[in-house]
């Protein structure tokens, strides 16, 4: 069974909504939030250096850039590595997401590449978009369409902004959301907390990494079969 990160934050009155509800086995079931589909795919979404930052105290890397969250993004990847590794194993498919701010004039400017230790590989997709959701004026949708995709796995960040706004669209367009949540971050842990256990009740299927790996072992071995 998952350890749900958020249980600190619940009241007494909270967990018992939870579980008279419902939401701890199906989500908002009237809307069918939360499933597994059979043909994932793996979003990464912005994982790029004025994001990061030098892998050192949040407080220190924001002194370089000032949307660097440094060792909580250090701390995200380290799971993210072995994560991915697992992933292109399998062949599951996996795609990049690289916002580009319009403070930026130049897109290849080097503030704004994917860090080495979770970059693209040769073949991959790197999706650039200007909005928080990665749905939002991108091809997103119709990548996704055309591949046969019905889930998207999701990590990268921030959890209360981009992975949020990206996983709202993505159960909107009528797919399945997966968030690994060793995988996903956000610069202030409450905002981390609290977005997660929204999007778990409303939107996504929140779990370990392993089991996610688990899930996508599964689909891999089945794939196989067909």
């Amino acid at each position: 069974m998952t350890k749900r990160i958020w249980e600190d934050l619940l009241t007494e009155q909270d967990r018992q909504v939870i579980t008279k509800a419902g939401y701890d086995k199906e989500g908002a079931a009237s809307w069918e939030s939360r499933g597994l589909g059979e043909n994932p795919m793996v979003l990464v979404i912005d994982m790029q250096r004025l994001v990061v930052g030098e892998n050192v105290p949040i407080l220190e890397a924001v002194e370089e850039y000032r949307t660097a969250m440094g060792s909580i993004a250090w701390d995200a990847i380290d799971y993210m590595v072995p994560f991915l590794a697992f992933v292109r194993e399998r062949d599951i498919p996996v795609t990049y997401t690289r916002v580009v701010p319009a403070s930026y004039d130049d897109p290849d400017h080097p503030d704004l590449a994917i860090v080495d230790p979770v970059a693209p590989e040769e073949g991959e997709t790197v999706i650039d978009k200007s909005y928080a959701s990665a749905f939002y004026g991108t091809d997103l949708l119709s990548r996704l369409v055309r591949a046969g995709t019905d889930t998207l796995v999701i990590v990268g960040n921030s959890t209360s902004g981009c992975v949020r706004a990206t996983a709202v669209d993505a159960q909107s367009n009528g797919l399945n959301v997966i968030l690994p949540q060793e995988c996903v971050f956000d610069r202030i842990e409450a905002s981390h907390k609290v977005g997660l256990l929204d999007l778990w009740m409303k939107y996504a299927e929140v779990l370990e990494v392993g089991e996610v790996e688990t899930y996508l072992e599964e689909m891999s071995a089945r794939g196989a079969d067909e």
